[in-house]
């Protein structure tokens, strides 16, 4: 029993109409979106700056001289795929009660793919050599201090020690020219423990705190940051979402294929193309490790 355009309404509308929860990377990053579906490879350009302007005094011609370290980098773009069945009872059931065929199998076969994007986007994925976010190269790293408990977990910290931990990853971004610290990306741990409060003297929590001094415009979680650290720990980020710092290459979205029929299923197959973060100016990512 062959599935007829008509059954699939509620499959195309879990398919090109995703859950909010799932995006947490194109939230956060602009896509880049003109590079061809049929594309294998893509080359871009990391930079970092050497040198800074001064003051001339009167006559001088001691003019500092400014350069930009520029290195090709190249990712390679792969397809995420997924693809569910139905079989022909199913669509012959369907069909009789005059409704479209269930589309529960279409939200995991959604929610696959987009679970396997966020943690390309985050992490990468080694085998395919394709760099993630959490381990770029260039990135800053900050282990984090140790707290009065002798601990540098989270858990163990107090309010005031987990803002410090914050501040001073902050800060490498902040002295960097042109470049503001506005993005935090927590563990889901990472966020619960924002959650205690910031100090005795007063009843706001550490994330309240943090809000209040308009830090940071986005403030997430994902547990794509679990064990990413340099040891296996937990980890924290904090960046700078600026386009012209890092970007998701997405050639093409989610895209249904045809239906495959061999009797007795129906197969649906989905595919979205793929190249990862692209990450142009490493240095104003700071990860935190051993949280």
């Amino acid at each position: 029993m062959l599935i007829r355009p008509e059954d699939l309404e509620a499959i195309d509308s879990v398919v090109y109409e995703p859950q909010k929860e799932e995006l947490i990377g194109r939230t956060l990053f602009s896509l880049k979106t003109d590079v061809p579906a049929g594309a294998e490879s893509y080359a871009y350009d990391t930079m970092t700056r050497t040198g800074s302007a001064k003051i001339l005094a009167a006559g001088a011609d001691d003019i500092p001289l400014v350069d930009a370290d520029k290195r090709r980098q190249r990712v390679d773009i792969y397809s995420i795929a997924a693809a569910i069945r139905y079989s022909a009872q199913e669509v012959r059931a369907a069909q009789m009660a005059g409704v479209p065929v269930d589309s529960a199998k279409a939200i995991i076969a959604r929610r696959a793919i987009a679970e396997k994007e966020n943690r390309i986007i985050w992490h990468g994925d080694k085998k395919y050599n394709i760099p993630g976010i959490v381990n770029a190269e260039g990135i800053q790293t900050l282990a984090v201090d140790q707290g009065a408990k002798t601990s540098t977990k989270w858990a163990d910290k107090t309010g005031r020690e987990i803002v410090a931990d914050l501040r001073k990853a902050r800060s490498l971004i902040n002295r960097l020219p042109g470049h503001t610290a506005n993005t935090l990306v927590l563990t889901p741990a990472g966020m619960e423990a924002l959650e205690q409060e910031y100090n005795s003297q007063t009843d706001k929590t550490v994330l309240e705190y943090i809000r209040s001094q308009n830090w940071f415009q986005n403030i997430v979680s994902t547990p794509d940051l679990e064990k990413q650290g340099d040891a296996g720990e937990d980890c924290f980020l904090v960046l700078d979402n600026n386009p012209a710092v890092v970007q998701i290459l997405l050639t093409m979205d989610i895209y249904q294929h045809p239906t495959e029929y061999k009797y007795p299923n129906n197969k649906i197959p989905f595919e979205e193309r793929l190249g990862g973060a692209v990450v142009r100016y490493p240095m104003a990512i700071v990860r935190g490790d051993g949280v």
